[in-house]
């Protein structure tokens, strides 16, 4: 499903204009943002919990050249749904 597509049925669910769902949707986002940059998690009732993961920097050395790269710290937001979730899917 596109962007579009989430927008217009989040406001249909919602009853809403689609401007007041977009609107919506940004700040759902702005929040994952902020959280995981804290590395927070953010649990939705019924839905499931996006948990944030850093990993640290690392030197990493090609076999081939020699060659040694430092890889940056990396900051990853993955998501476990609910049981409550995985019981309506199974349906």
């Amino acid at each position: 499903m596109d962007a579009k597509t989430f927008n217009s049925r989040l406001s249909k669910t919602l009853g809403c204009e689609p401007a007041e769902a977009a609107k919506l949707i940004e700040g759902l986002g702005s929040v994952f943002a902020r959280e995981a940059a804290d590395l927070n998690s953010v649990a939705i009732p019924g839905f499931g919990t996006f948990v944030t993961t850093k990993t640290d920097e690392e030197i990493v050395t090609d076999e081939a050249t020699g060659e040694r790269t430092l890889t940056p710290p990396a900051i990853t937001l993955g998501f476990q749904t609910s049981v409550v979730l995985r019981k309506k899917l199974a349906k």
